[in-house]
Order: structure tokens, then sequence, then C-alpha cells
């Protein structure tokens, strides 16, 4: 199956691109592994997510890439950088939910990488930011080599995605949820 293929390929880039390190690398590295499953297979799972709801850009393209770098880049701007403006906009996308269930979701974005309701709350914050209160992201972003219209295109996805997966019937917390099991570091 090319997707699953597609996928398997993504999580070996993946794993090099998360540690910085070639992937003969990993596999001499014996016992526990350096790797850190949970936000790859966070990031294989939101690509799988884009991909089910037909907004992947085609393999082997310039764009393709692009999103790949974004998924990850902007999971690891999010889950490590102390910038106040980016913690400040993460703390207010998730402040529509009650203190405990924000306090959950955080926890869990932080060990494990990207969840549906993360990306979710994100993508309303950044309809409902306006340009100039935007700007004081760009110093954040800039420090993990991306800006704000690779943000604003990764949540573009986001939002097409979730039309399209209503329009299947379905929601992106569902299919994330299923993706989610079947990568690495993913709930049996």
């Amino acid at each position: 199956m090319p997707a699953r293929s597609h996928l398997l390929l993504l999580g070996v880039l993946l794993s090099g691109l998360v540690l910085g390190t070639p992937h003969h690398v990993l596999a001499q590295v014996s016992g526990r592994a350096a790797t850190p499953a949970g936000p790859i297979g966070a990031s294989m799972a939101v690509l799988a997510v884009l991909q089910d709801a037909n907004v992947l850009p085609p393999e082997e393209t310039p764009e393709a890439n692009r999103v790949i770098k974004l998924v990850i880049q902007f999971q690891s701007t999010f889950m490590k950088s102390p910038d106040p403006a980016l913690l400040k906009f993460l703390s207010q996308a998730l402040a529509t939910q009650d203190e405990r269930s924000a306090t959950d979701t955080l926890s869990r974005f932080r060990a494990g990488g990207w969840t549906a309701e993360v990306l979710d709350a994100l993508h309303r914050e950044w309809v409902a930011t306006a340009t100039d209160q935007r700007a004081l992201l760009a110093p954040g972003f800039r420090q993990f080599n991306v800006s704000l219209d690779d943000f604003d295109r990764l949540m573009e996805l986001v939002g097409n995605a979730q039309a399209a997966l209503q329009q299947q019937g379905k929601t992106m917390h569902q299919v994330f949820t299923q993706r989610r099991r079947e990568m690495p570091g993913g709930a049996p």
C-alpha cells in the first residue's frame, strides 16, 4: 500500500530530523533507542490525517517536503520554545478548555507531541488573532527556522483537513486518534 510505505519512509526521515542524526546511526543504537517515538509518531499522525483529508501535497514534491518540515518544526517550536509570546499564544489557544483539561492537554503535548486538541486550539487561535498580534510570534518562530507565513500555511492545511473530514462525516479528532494509534509511540 503506497500510503503506508510513504509513512514508514517518513518515520525514518523524521527520526533523523528530530534527532539530527542519519538513519544508519539510529540503526546502530542498541538497547533503549534515543528515538523520541512520541513526537515522531505524532508528526506522522498529523501527516496521515492531512493525507486522509486529501490536503497533503503529492509525495516527493517541494511542497510536500515543506509540509513535512512545517509539521516537525512547529511541533518542536511549541514543545520546546521558552519564547514568552509563543507560550502566551499556546496558553490562549488552550484557554477555551477548562483549566484541568488545558493542563492535561498541554502535558500530553509536551510529553508526546501533537494532539488533535492542540492542533484544533492553535488553528482557532490563529484565525482569531489580528495580524499585528501575529507579528509578535515571529521572533520565536525564527529561533526554530520557521516564519509567520509557514505557520499560516500549516494552519490553512489544518483548517482544510477539518473541513474535508467533516464532509466525509468524520472529525479530525477521530481520524487523528485512530492514526496516532498506528504510529510509533501510539497507544495500543
